[in-house]
């Protein structure tokens, strides 16, 4: 039967992955630590991050595997780092895994491997989820079902690499290994934030890493999921990359924005290389459906900021008009209110706003021909979302110090509307409703 609640990115019922789910513990005489998750995915092999066990790769008898649906507990028998596994000059660790080989036994036995598929595609903004149990965080130390946690899916970490991809789910110190899934199968493994990683150059945790699951071949880990129709062995390599392709760019709104709606903030605040500064007229979730939303920004060095919403591959230009090119003075404060004479409304779904800053004025991302001319369509342009992706692209290699750019999502409706005023008539005595 067809779940009707069936949320994108979660698997149909993760509780039938709760026995297959574990906590990697480091032991130090009496004192126990959860230093990972740990998943199962064949019999008596478990996957991991390798940088959670790397210290016990010749010796493993200070770790320890225990199943929180079970509290049962067992010795890890050996560990296997990627024959890849490495720790480069700018702390990245590249492929990030390993295997444990554990003598399992009652329902850990019996519990069938997580769903694993091999050349499977993956989109940038796709909804993904990490189920595990965070026993680590505290809150969750007496459930017995594992916790879902929903994200996205944002990108490659680099073009030329499919294998490291960035990730929103927020995931906590303690999180490495654990699986994140599309709908039906595991498709990475969460390896940690980005915001320590000074080669990156991310100034926030918000964005994390992960990798993907054919990684696991070369550890010889096999599918056990099979699709009808086999796809492209690649992650989806769209310009919309660029969105959260960070490791280029490092104009980062805020440390929680793509976390969201885990925040609740409406004023957000930059690292000090940012040369804007954003806020909203209320918090992002306190608005009623179609309530106005006021957008106001602030530069903190000269220059050109375009604000644009994305719908799919449409692109409507919100600031300044199209083809022109305004210079927002350091100290500039200005409020964004309307897409030309239309206010601009809050939904139950949240704007996915794109914001691009010029800090050249010989860099020109529109002109006037991407304006269409019509009455109807107040804002929308004639350029799809690929094309000013690749029109910020091809600024960025010619200047790459001369274009910011950050995708973020807008507020959401989440109140009713407020029931119209009644006013009472001085002069009848009558009640007047006022609109």
């Amino acid at each position: 039967m067809d779940n009707q609640h069936k949320t994108s990115g979660v698997p149909e019922n993760p509780d039938v992955f709760s026995a297959a789910l574990a906590n990697v513990i480091r032991l130090d005489g009496d004192k126990e630590t959860i230093i990972g998750q740990a998943w199962k995915a064949a019999p008596n092999l478990l996957v991991t991050c390798g940088h959670v066990v790397e210290p016990f790769a010749s010796s493993s008898k200070s770790l320890q595997i225990k199943f929180p649906a079970s509290g049962n507990r067992y010795a890890v028998r050996e560990v296997r780092l990627h024959p890849n596994f490495a720790r480069q000059a700018d702390q990245l660790v590249t492929f990030d895994a390993a295997i444990l080989l554990v003598d399992l036994s009652g329902p850990e036995r019996e519990a069938s491997a997580l769903p694993i598929t091999y050349s499977k595609e993956l989109k940038n903004f796709q909804p993904l989820s990490a189920v595990r149990y965070p026993v680590h965080l505290g809150q969750y130390s007496s459930t017995p079902s594992p916790l879902a946690q929903l994200g996205r899916m944002l990108g490659e970490l680099r073009r030329s690499d499919s294998y490291h991809i960035l990730h929103d789910l927020a995931l906590a110190a303690g999180d490495s290994g654990s699986p994140i899934f599309d709908d039906t199968s595991v498709v990475a493994m969460h390896c940690g934030d980005t915001a320590s990683l000074p080669g990156l150059n991310l100034p926030t945790t918000s964005i994390r890493l992960a990798l993907w699951v054919d990684a696991l071949k070369e550890l010889g880990v096999e599918e056990n999921l099979k699709l009808a129709k086999p796809r492209s062995g690649k992650v989806s390599a769209s310009p919309v990359l660029a969105f959260c392709l960070a490791a280029v760019v490092a104009f980062l709104i805020g440390g929680g924005l793509l976390a969201k709606p885990l925040v609740d903030s409406w004023t957000v605040t930059q690292p000090p290389i940012m040369p804007i500064s954003i806020s909203f007229n209320k918090p992002r979730t306190d608005y009623y459906e179609g309530e106005p939303l006021i957008i106001q920004f602030n530069t903190t060095s000269d220059c050109f900021v375009h604000l644009f919403e994305i719908d799919g591959n449409k692109v409507t230009l919100i600031y300044p008009e199209a083809g022109s090119q305004v210079l927002n003075k350091a100290g500039h404060q200005a409020y964004v209110k309307t897409i030309g004479d239309r206010p601009i409304g809050v939904g139950k779904e949240p704007s996915k706003f794109l914001w691009v800053v010029l800090l050249n004025s010989k860099d020109r991302l529109l002109e006037d021909r991407d304006r269409k001319q019509s009455d109807d369509n107040i804002g929308l342009l004639n350029i799809s979302t690929d094309e000013l992706m690749d029109r910020i692209d091809r600024i960025a290699k010619e200047d790459p110090q001369g274009i910011l750019h950050v995708a973020m999502d807008g507020p959401i409706a989440t109140k009713s509307a407020p029931a119209p005023e009644i006013k009472s008539s001085a002069d009848s005595g009558q009640q007047t409703q006022t609109q």
